[in-house]
């Protein structure tokens, strides 16, 4: 389903010269508002403080200590200017003047322009470190790029370039994500190369001093320098610069020589900081889930686990990697129970070492959880499997007291939302609380199913249209925490469902209470404000808002809420060239079909077969799909890849599907489920591909029984 193209007369800008201009007004009041905020509160402070540290106006306050004057006179202890310079004194400079000296002059000249210009780029330092703050507090790179173009000066950028990096070395594994991806950005288009060049240069020069306050920076600029190479922002004869000795510059020459060079160097360059966790939202749960894979396709180490976890950064989303490694065990537990085990020992060695603390572990447990009723949907087990971790869990010695009574409140409070509500839809029952627990569901089963006309049906089976926009809200928060395909699928419900059962007012008003919340979201969702812009500009873009919406929204919101911040990027967005474009193609037409989800699978198989043999990347690839339940599909197509090619393809694909059941990305019910699709057609299979195809199949099976991915 992918969206329907925009009027090609909108490519330009889609808000009006008019439009534009009150929005731009609208936040200039905004602005002046949250400014006059300040202020006030400034002036109660001061009025606070009284006036009893003002200091005395007497004759002392004015007097000197004793110092000379300009040019040397009238100080304590001094003869005077005449006297002490003897007769160089100002004004000889005069032309008129017996004693002028042109030489004299053009050296007072050049004192002066130099002076100037170190004044000029101390401050254009102080400025830079801001910009370099502010950016990896906002991850605005658009933002940064003006920022830095208002400052001018661009034969001084290589300082920026110097500043950001050295910034980064002492952060964490976000912000060098941050630091490459801007740098890849604005080169050429903000950043003169031979400046990136330049700044560099400077770091490798100041490599001796970096190692003392970051002993790793040897390592880490390498790293900088391998990635910017691969980004094709350096070249790759940079190293030759860099000298043999002494050791800093040695250390570094080597590190990078060895990032450089071998199978798959750029690759590794390009993913050298990870899945930059905490960069979005969807990014963070790909650096944690990453983490887990290789966690249990490695030596399970806990020591490297937690060291890996500690570098992304991202303590207040802990809970999403207990919830992550529940569900990985579920999938385990009974397949490869060594496997399940490993995963609560990791959990214990995580609160135990303080990286995990009980708060976030009892939040991805209540997670878990609550959402096992869905779960159950998908995998009838799933029950039974949770019953068999939450042992493990025991055994551990990770629950305290109270904790099973509080995650066995938290199942049936969900329990409680689930059946009531859709009771409550069924039989016209309009309370708030039955309308929000029942749109919770409606949602789900849409997410799901993506069927729209059961949606509008439930809607107007409620018949209150004062309730709907707390539906829009729950739809887009919803969203929030979801994949592309589920933001795509929200998108098109509101323009499906605008205006029969969702007018322009209804959807206005269940935005302004996404924007007034946007400060809670944010807690959840840390890339909350950059979601809700594209939802906000999208919505602008189907028809669902109108414009105005921008303008008319910003009266209700504080001055120094995100809301306000919300707007913003929403309003740039539409009124730059071809954001009507980019808006409609937002969530990159994450909702794909069955038959695309089917060729995608076909395409990673078929690559993985055809020579690249990375796990890894087959196992990304399947994960970025987001359809887990339909990854039987994928032990389908892998079989029937090597049905087609027999010989060695067939030990290739056991490799590839033992990878991603030992990974947790294909479960133990889809890995049957695969199967048994495969055995019940085999005798067609033989047609097509010759009885080699029953040899492959034979051995697949008894390879996946022996080494336990298979459940018999």
């Amino acid at each position: 389903m992918v969206p329907e193209a925009v009027p090609a007369e909108r490519s330009s800008s889609f808000l009006t010269p008019d439009q534009r201009a009150a929005l731009d007004a609208a936040l200039v009041l905004k602005e002046r508002e949250n400014v006059g905020k300040a202020l006030e509160a400034q002036a109660i402070c001061h009025a606070k403080a009284g006036h009893g540290d003002r200091k005395p106006r007497n004759k002392a306050m004015w007097a000197g200590g004793g110092g000379p004057k300009k040019a040397g006179g009238g100080g304590k202890w001094t003869w005077g200017s005449i006297l002490t310079n003897g007769d160089k004194a100002e004004g000889a400079i005069d032309k008129h003047d017996p004693n002028y000296d042109s030489d004299d002059e053009r050296a007072i000249s050049f004192t002066q322009q130099h002076q100037q210009l170190k004044t000029e780029v101390a401050v254009y330092k102080q400025e830079v470190q801001e910009v370099v703050a502010e950016y990896f507090s906002s991850g605005d790179i658009a933002d940064t790029a003006e920022s830095l173009e208002d400052l001018g000066m661009p034969a001084c950028m290589h300082y920026f370039v110097k500043r950001l990096i050295t910034c980064a070395l002492d952060r964490k594994d976000r912000e060098r994500e941050m630091t490459s991806v801007l740098l890849s950005s604005l080169y050429a288009n903000v950043i003169p190369p031979e400046q990136v060049q330049k700044g560099f240069g400077s770091l490798i020069e100041s490599i001796g001093d970096l190692v003392l306050d970051v002993p790793s920076a040897p390592d880490l600029l390498a790293l900088f320098l391998a990635r910017a190479v691969a980004d094709d922002v350096l070249p790759p004869a940079f190293a030759l610069r860099i000298p043999n000795s002494p050791a800093p510059f040695a250390a570094l020459r080597h590190k990078l020589e060895s990032e450089m060079t071998g199978v798959g160097a750029t690759e590794r360059a390009l993913r050298c900081w990870g899945s930059g966790a905490g960069l979005t939202y969807q990014d963070t749960k790909a650096s944690l889930t990453q983490l887990l894979a290789d966690y249990l396709a490695g030596s399970r180490d806990c020591e490297e686990a937690e060291k890996s976890l500690g570098r992304l950064g991202v303590g207040y989303f802990h809970h999403e990697l207990v919830k992550q490694a529940i569900h990985k065990a579920m999938a385990l537990v009974e397949s490869q129970p060594s496997q399940a085990q490993a995963l609560v020992q990791l959990l214990l060695k995580l609160g135990e070492s303080g990286q995990v603390t009980s708060t976030q572990l009892h939040c991805g447990l209540e997670r878990v959880a609550s959402t096992l009723d869905d779960l159950t949907l998908d995998n009838p087990r799933a029950q039974e499997q949770y019953e068999a971790v939450m042992e493990l869990v025991r055994a551990a010695g990770l629950l305290q007291l109270g904790d099973d009574a509080a995650l066995t409140a938290a199942r049936r409070q969900a329990s409680a939302c689930l059946a009531p509500s859709a009771a409550a839809l069924a039989a016209g029952v309009h309370s708030v609380a039955g309308f929000k627990a029942a749109a919770v569901v409606t949602i789900r089963e849409y997410f799901d199913s993506a069927d729209m006309g059961e949606v509008a049906r439930r809607l107007q089976e409620v018949d209150q249209p004062g309730l709907l926009p707390l539906f829009v809200k729950a739809l887009v928060v919803a969203a929030l925490d979801r994949r592309s395909r589920e933001r795509e699928l929200t998108s098109q419900l509101l323009k499906n469902l605008h205006p029969e059962f969702l007018d322009s007012d209804i959807a206005a008003a269940g935005f302004t209470k996404l924007l007034g919340a946007a400060d809670d979201l944010v807690l959840d969702c840390p890339d909350a404000v950059h979601l809700l812009s594209l939802f906000v500009v999208r919505a602008v873009v189907d028809g669902v808002l109108p414009p105005a919406f921008l303008t008319q929204v910003l009266g209700g919101l504080h001055p120094a809420s995100l809301g306000v911040a919300v707007v913003k990027a929403a309003g740039v967005a539409l009124g730059a060239k071809g954001g009507t474009e980019r808006a409609a193609t937002a969530w990159k037409g994450g909702s794909l079909s069955l038959d695309q989800v089917r060729n995608e699978m076909r395409a990673l198989v078929a690559e993985y077969v055809q020579g690249s043999h990375d796990v890894g990347e087959a196992g990304r690839c399947l994960l970025e799909l987001g359809v887990p339940a339909y990854h039987h599909e994928a032990v389908v197509l892998a079989m029937e890849a090597a049905y087609a090619r027999q010989g060695k393809a067939g030990e290739e694909v056991g490799t590839l599907l033992a990878a991603l059941s030992q990974q947790g990305l294909i479960s133990a019910d889809q890995m049957t489920k695969g199967f048994a699709r495969m055995k019940a057609s085999l005798s067609e299979e033989v047609l097509d591909y010759g009885p080699g195809a029953l040899k492959v199949f034979e051995e697949l099976s008894a390879r996946a029984a022996r080494e336990g991915w298979l459940v018999a």
